[in-house]
């Protein structure tokens, strides 16, 4: 098939709803139980005869929102009561003041559309109310509260119960707009989700919340299809330094000021990390990081080599060390590693390969370096 034909063709092919079978089979069997309540007891109080009056068709559609989509703005109690009822007062209006039927549902239409707006009840099966009432000529507003209100309500409180029960929040209440900061998990601010909808100015069949909830799973799965596949062995840095839990603290220092590095992974006699060391630990075993200390703690770490040696028994990295230390696989997702980090605050993560042995070190620098390459060019770094 040409490009052309193709392009011009699809969109009138089906699309996929994105839901499992699961959730169509709840949706279904809410709209048939609500449907089965509400015609049962619109029956019995119209005293078991049966006229076109005591229900009305576009029910269906009601329900088809309220419990295949009760996150959506359409399917809310307010529209769904206040619009069927707005939809069909316009209607039986139109029929008793405008007797040629074809100018009836023409203004009822064009009345119902902006008052629903206006009233913030849209809701689209009102619009078929108002067209049913005005095409058919039903000339008593009493049709307005019995069977349209009516059912509408009885509608609406099955929905409530059983999309509770079934996991589904309904009705939506609106959350307060989250504040930017640092807090906030997205990279977007509540004021860029307005402003990007204000300047999109066109009515979305999802509510606010859950749009701001699916560009946040839109981030994480960008992130993941990015990072996901590269391991934390691609950015860790192999050739590590460790150290046991006995050894001297100075031997432990030396080793890291000769190599420059500000923390050792601490390993016991199978290579399995036991504990970390780091330059903190240093200074809160000197005492430097309490306030006003810091002088003096200067002064006694200085000296403080000399102490070691004649000390009995001498200060031992288990001592000083953190433990347990919080390590990461070589085979898990870069990705993975990020809440590692932020959680803890961690700033150098020992990784440990299938046998939990220290295969090597990652940074925070090293994640850095990489989400900030997978941030401006797309890929990770070193592609």
């Amino acid at each position: 098939m040409p490009t052309k034909l193709r392009h011009w063709i699809q969109p009138f092919l089906p699309q996929n709803l994105n839901i499992d079978a699961r959730e169509m089979w709840r949706a279904l069997l809410g709209a048939v139980l609500a449907i089965g309540i509400t015609s049962s007891l619109s029956y019995l109080i119209n005293g078991y005869v049966v006229k076109h009056h005591w229900l009305v068709s576009s029910l269906g559609a009601s329900a088809l929102l309220v419990f295949l989509l009760p996150t959506s703005p359409l399917a809310q109690p307010w529209p769904v009561a206040v619009g069927n009822m707005v939809g069909a007062f316009i209607g039986v209006s139109c029929a008793v003041l405008v007797p040629q039927p074809v100018v009836a549902v023409t203004i009822a239409a064009a009345l119902v559309i902006p008052i629903t707006y206006w009233l913030r009840c849209v809701h689209p099966p009102s619009v078929a109310l108002a067209l049913f009432a005005a095409l058919q000529g039903i000339d008593e507003f009493r049709f307005v509260l019995f069977p349209v209100l009516f059912d509408s309500c009885i509608l609406v409180l099955v929905g409530m119960v059983y999309n509770t029960l079934t996991g589904k929040r309904y009705p939506l209440r609106r959350s307060a707009a989250k504040s930017a900061g640092p807090s906030a998990p997205a990279r977007f601010a509540s004021e860029d989700l307005d402003a990007a909808l204000t300047r999109y100015n066109q009515a979305l069949n999802v509510s606010r919340e859950d749009l701001e909830t699916l560009l946040t799973y839109v981030e994480t799965a960008a992130f993941q299809r990015m990072l996901g596949a590269r391991k934390s062995a691609s950015i860790m840095s192999p050739a590590v330094f460790s150290i046991a839990p006995e050894a001297p603290l100075q031997d432990a220092w030396a080793l890291m000021r000769a190599n420059n590095i500000k923390a050792l992974p601490v390993t016991d006699t199978d290579k399995r990390v036991v504990g970390i060391v780091t330059t903190a630990d240093f200074m809160r075993h000197a005492k430097m990081d309490a306030p006003g200390q810091w002088r003096s703690g200067l002064m006694e770490f200085i000296k403080r080599p000399r102490f070691w040696k004649k000390a009995e028994p001498a200060a031992a990295v288990r001592d000083i060390m953190t433990t347990p230390a919080v390590t990461a696989r070589e085979d898990q997702s870069v990705a993975a590693l990020i809440p590692l980090f932020s959680q803890g605050r961690h700033r150098h993560m020992p990784i440990v390969d299938q046998e939990d042995r220290l295969a090597g070190m990652v940074t925070q620098s090293d994640l850095l370096v990489d989400l900030y390459s997978v941030l401006a060019t797309g890929q990770p770094a070193g592609k």
